[in-house]
């Protein structure tokens, strides 16, 4: 597969410049007589394994959904499919992945995706070096939950902003490791020591600050378009397959058990802290 290059870009998108990354890249609307065309997103989000497959996902009342597994490495595939650079700002469970404060795409910079490019984002930013990669997990020990925002975790969040005018690459950009060195370098699997004994349809899923990841980037430039609103937003919710269907998304095999529940967790609890890169969760707490 085509690979493509990755580097960090400066975002002037107020007065104040704001640090805008890129990461590793991996690789007509229908009109009816008065009615407006519908424009297609220029992103499409991928939840995906580490091998490249996809995790079972659905679109259900509006909202994209997708199944995963406790103890599941993952990473968040953006494609872009129009021919201008995209900046993507990028929160789970309500955390930047950049910073590791709270979701503010208005104030928080992000990754630069490259005309009918593609960027994988493979964990909570440590450095220019290094990520700590995504880790479907139980939520008392997902990275949100253990900085104590456990009320945004099962949601994944991408806000797009279009540039406004051209900026060349920025100069020591790196290319990206192929999935095959990818997996080489991965660390192994971790066994979670909660799934046996529980019921996986019991457990509900979060994400943690897992293993650290060799995922170099470097700072270009970009300015964005409007500053504080995005040309596109994307929420993703996730959870195990069981809960899922348990509420009554249609994941394969399709059983309703429980009433839908319309509260679901914001991907932008809205930060304003300036900290660059996302720190370490302070120690495991106790729990009973």
């Amino acid at each position: 597969m085509r690979r493509l290059l990755a580097a960090l870009a400066l975002t002037l998108a107020t007065a104040a410049a704001l640090p805008v990354y890129v990461a590793h890249a991996h690789g007509p609307a229908t009109t009816r007589h008065h009615r407006p065309p519908v424009a297609a997103p220029n992103v499409l989000v991928i939840v995906e394994a580490t091998h490249g497959d996809s995790f079972a996902s659905a679109v259900h009342r509006g909202t994209h959904f997708v199944a995963g597994e406790l103890g599941e490495r993952y990473n968040v595939r953006l494609v872009n499919s129009s021919a201008e650079r995209l900046e993507v700002v990028v929160s789970v469970d309500g955390r930047d992945v950049l910073s590791g404060k709270l979701g503010d795409f208005a104030r928080q910079r992000g990754y630069v995706l490259p005309p009918f490019g593609e960027l994988v984002v493979d964990g909570f930013r440590r450095s220019t070096q290094e990520v700590a990669a995504f880790r479907f997990s139980a939520v008392r020990d997902s990275y949100s939950a253990r900085r104590g925002t456990p009320q945004h975790v099962g949601v994944i969040g991408v806000a797009v902003f279009r540039e406004r005018a051209a900026v060349g690459w920025g100069r020591g950009a790196t290319a990206a490791p192929s999935r095959d060195e990818a997996r080489r370098s991965a660390p192994a699997k971790p066994k979670s020591a909660d799934a046996a004994p529980r019921s996986r349809a019991e457990e509900r899923l979060g994400t943690e600050f897992g293993e650290t990841v060799h995922s170099p980037i470097v700072e270009v430039g970009f300015v964005r378009r409007n500053a504080s609103r995005p040309d596109e937003l994307h929420r993703v919710v996730y959870d195990s397959a069981e809960r899922l269907r348990a509420r009554g998304v249609p994941i394969e095999p399709v059983f309703a058990v429980e009433p839908w529940s319309p509260s679901e967790p914001s991907p932008w609890p809205a930060a304003r802290d300036d900290d660059r890169f996302a720190p370490p969760p302070p120690p495991r707490r106790t729990w009973r």
